[in-house]
Parts: C-alpha cells; structure tokens; sequence
C-alpha cells in the first residue's frame, strides 16, 4: 500500500508543478498600459523577489546539468565557477555596476549604451544579445531533453516540445512578471528536490580512490600556467575569474534586467550580495554530489557527463522522491528556458522593432509583437537545442560562447564606465576586434593548430586574449574630437560623487560583502 502511494505521489507532482505554473501566470495577467510592464516590469518589484528569482534565473541548465557534468568530469574544479567565477564578480557588480545603470534611468543594457556612446552601440548589442539568448535557450531545452531521457526514456524531440510547449504558455500569459514570480516558486522546488541527493550520495565518498588524488584538490594540483594542462592558475583566476566572471554578472541581459526591477537602488544594490550566499550554497548542492557519481554509479555511470545528475536521482530516489526530483531539473531548466525566452522577447520588441523598425505605435500593439516574438523565441531555441551534441560538455559549450561574444562587450563596458576618452567610434572597433580574434582563435583550435590540455583552458585563455583586444583598441581608436562632454557623461560613468547614491546604505552593503568574499576564501582554503 505505502508503495503504491509512493508511486502515485511520484507521478502526481510533476503534473501538479506544471499546473502551479501556469496558474501563476494566468494571475500575472493584469492589464497593462505599457508595454514595459510586460517586457521589463522595471522599478515595480520588492527586494525578496528580486533576489530568488536573480538567484533562480541563474540557477537553470548550465547550473544544474553543466556544472554537475563539470564535477564528474575534473572533479573539485568544478568550485572555481562559483567562487572565482561567481562571487567577485556579483560583488563588484553590487558596489560598482548597479549604481551607475540604475542612476542613469535606463531599463536595460543596450539603453545604457547608447546614452554612453550612440544608438549604433545599442543596435549591435541587441543583436548579439538575441543570438545569445537564443543559443542558451536552446541549451535549456537540450538539458531538460537530458533529465528525461535518463529517468524517464523518452525521446530527445518529445522532450523538448513538451518543455518548451509550458514555457510558451506561462510566459505568454503574464511576460516578465510571470517569468519572475515563477522562477521565485522554482527556486523553492530546486532546493527541495536536490538536498536529499546531497544526503544519498555522500556515502560514496567513503573509501573513494579519489579523494587523494588531483580530482579532489582545487588549487594543489593546477600548474602556474601550462597550455597542456588540463586547467592553469593563470586561466582560472584572469580567464575566469575576472573577464568571464566579471564579464558574465556585469553585462548580461537576463541578470541586469532581473535587478532592474528592484524599485531603488538600495534595494539594487543588495539583490547580488544577498544571492551571492544562496550562489555560496548551491556551490555545494549540486556540485559535492556529482564528485561521487563514478563510485556512487559505477557501471551505471552514463556515457554523456551532461546525464550525470539525473542519473544520479534515478539510483538513489524512490518513486515520490524521483518525482520530485525530476520536478526540481524540469523547474531549474525551465527558469533558465523562460528568463531567455523574456530576454529575447524584450530585446527584440524594445530595442529592435520599437526603435527601428514601428516606432510610435500604440502599447498594445508592442505588447502583441512581445507575445509573437515569445513563440519565434521558442521556435528557434528548439533549433539550437541540437547544438551541444557537438561537444563533450555543456559548460565547454558555454564557456566558448561567452568567450566569443561576453568578453569583448565587458570590455567595452569598462572602458565606457571607467574613462572618459572612449568614443562609440573606439568601442565599435574595439568589439569587431575582440569578436573577430576570438573567432580566429576558436578555428585554430578546433583544426589544432593550437593545442590545450582542454576545450576549457582554451576558452579561458581566448577571454583574455579577446578582451585586451577590445580593450586595446577600443582606446586607441577613440579619437579626442569625438568624445562626449562632462555633462553628457553625467551618471554614466564612475567617477565623480552623485548626490542621490544611497551613501546611508554603505555600512550594510560593506558588511554583507565582508562577509560574503570571506566566506569566498575560506571555502577556497579548505578544499585548496
């Protein structure tokens, strides 16, 4: 009898979830005058929200499948994404990078662009930030289709219909807000569903061959700098601990836009430092697990690294704890699917059709191309979800990703916040050549003309590589004639005093970040 309603436990969350998601929707669908309210909803949240679903939005498949199928692969590395690649850079977005978005009035990244440089600076951001978010859209769709293939057995097509169809609805009833609440309800069914697997899975570290060699060490074992190491101390900590950390909190779309909708910038400024300690404990969630899969699973242990958690939930949960668990993958890639789906309805409606192609339409005519352009983003992430198949892991993917796109525009970004002589002249040349020897780089090494211990430590070095090349030339071809005055530069750049900074706020803000980086070293100490 206790099996029998463990079994119909197990099969009715699911399906319970899925509802709860659309009925949260449906209840974001009030009436709006703006557009904004249902492709930004900027300015209108309170603080508690913004920071689950910041945390939850970032928590999607490159968390959850990536990085666990990172822990299987190079064991412990896997805590440099979080604790080099993570923490510094939230911090430095809370104190330094929020500040000047919020104060300069602007509702996403691309606006700030162009009131820093011109409206040429903010077409191609919106561009390049559409075939991003498509691209991790699609990712989302490939992960999902991973976890269901696993547990459940079902076709990798059918999979990623199915996900991308309850996506689709919920995100078409209420927009952003919708998108956001949902992911707050998420992040509560995530922790759920993954703490009794951090419980199951530690007995396999009794005994573990492992646990004395390089895969359980997190700096020992990583030579200065080496080409043909795996991984180097000068790719973790410049690669990705400052371009592609910093660049990845600072300059993406899906994060900003979730801060920008806290409705100060007090409030602004604490939703990273405040979701870097949930960043702090998902580090441990989802990647101590993963280390003992191999032992934990032995020959059950799947081909693919990107199967390892849901594998893992399938050896170790019975049928009500399976359910929920293949409840917490299906939510976690689910707010990753529907931040980037909002992101790509935004940009495009926004900053593209609005600006360039029917501007001074009425609000709710934006607000239909919003909802079209939702169902073109689904259509295309279902494409692109075939993608990662090229690659022995998800993260190996993304990190090629950002390297060749994310790294160049944190460029840009700094020379446009941090000086004043850059010119949208210099930052335009300064991004195509950042791109372009990313672009070179990445062919060398796919024909192996240039060879690294790993694709990782490859997509590490090239950040470098492309960001002192945007940054080099960005400055050089910002000529003097064309800069922008002091007063057109007002609140757009760091420095200076502003009267309005929430100064009163320091003292909280400087504690929680104390707290926060030495929480950082001290977790990097013990499993040095």
């Amino acid at each position: 009898m206790n099996k029998l309603l463990s079994e119909f436990l197990g099969i009715l969350i699911l399906p319970a979830y899925l509802i709860a998601t659309i009925l949260i929707g449906r209840a974001c669908n009030r009436r709006r005058p703006k557009a904004n309210d249902f492709l930004n909803a900027s300015r209108s949240l309170p603080l508690w929200v913004v920071v689950a679903s910041f945390l939850s939005a970032n928590c999607g498949a490159v968390d959850i499948i990536g990085l666990s199928a990172l822990a299987a692969q190079y064991g412990v590395q896997a805590f440099h994404f979080y604790w080099i690649g993570s923490i510094p850079g939230m911090v430095f977005l809370a104190g330094v990078m929020i500040p000047i978005y919020m104060r300069s009035g602007v509702r996403s990244l691309p606006e700030y662009l162009e009131k820093r440089f011109d409206a040429r600076m903010r077409l191609i951001n919106s561009w390049l930030i559409l075939g991003m978010v498509t691209t991790f859209s699609g990712i989302g769709l490939y992960a999902m289709a991973q976890a269901l293939y696993v547990v459940l057995g079902w076709p990798f097509f059918s999979s990623t219909l199915l996900a991308a169809t309850i996506v689709l609805i919920y995100v078409l009833l209420g927009g952003l807000r919708a998108t956001i609440y949902n992911e707050v309800f998420q992040l509560l069914v995530i922790i759920l569903s993954l703490l009794p697997l951090l419980l199951f899975t530690t007995t396999a570290f009794h005994g573990s061959s492992n646990l004395s060699g390089s895969y359980w060490r997190l700096w020992a074992s990583l030579p200065a700098v080496s080409h043909t190491a795996i991984l180097d101390r000068f790719g973790v900590i410049a690669g990705l601990g400052f371009v592609l950390g910093f660049g990845y909190w600072c300059t993406d779309f899906v994060m900003i836009q979730r801060v920008l909708t806290a409705r100060t910038i007090r409030m602004g400024r604490l939703v990273p430092l405040l979701a870097g300690f949930g960043k702090l404990g998902f580090s441990l969630l989802l990647t101590v697990p993963a280390l003992g899969a191999a032992t934990f699973l032995g020959r059950r242990m799947p081909a693919s690294f990107d199967q390892t958690l849901p594998a893992l939930m399938a050896a170790s949960y019975g049928p009500a704890l399976l359910g929920l668990g293949m409840t917490g993958l299906l939510a976690s890639l689910m707010a990753g699917l529907a931040a980037n789906v909002s992101a790509f309805s935004a940009i495009w409606t926004e900053e593209i059709y609005r600006r360039n192609i029917r501007p001074g339409e009425v609000e709710e005519h934006y607000i239909h191309i919003g909802r079209v352009s939702v169902v073109a983003a689904v259509a295309l992430s279902l494409t692109t979800s075939y993608m990662p198949f090229y690659f022995h892991s998800l993260m190996e993917y993304v990190q090629m990703i950002v390297s060749l796109v994310g790294a160049p525009f944190f460029a840009v970004f700094l020379i446009g916040i941090f000086t004043r002589r850059a010119t949208s002249r210099g930052a335009a040349i300064g991004l195509c050549s950042g791109i372009f020897l990313a672009l070179v780089h990445h062919a060398m090494v796919a024909v192996r003309w240039l060879v690294y211990g790993s694709l990782m430590s490859a997509n590490f070095y090239v950040a470098v590589y492309s960001f002192l090349a945007s940054l080099g030339m960005g400055l050089l071809f910002s000529r003097k004639t064309e800069r922008k005055s002091d007063l057109q530069l007002e609140r757009l750049v760091y420095w200076g005093r502003h009267p309005d900074d929430p100064a009163q706020v320091s003292a909280v803000w400087w504690l929680l970040a104390f707290l926060l980086l030495a929480a950082c070293v001290m977790l990097n100490y013990v499993w040095r």
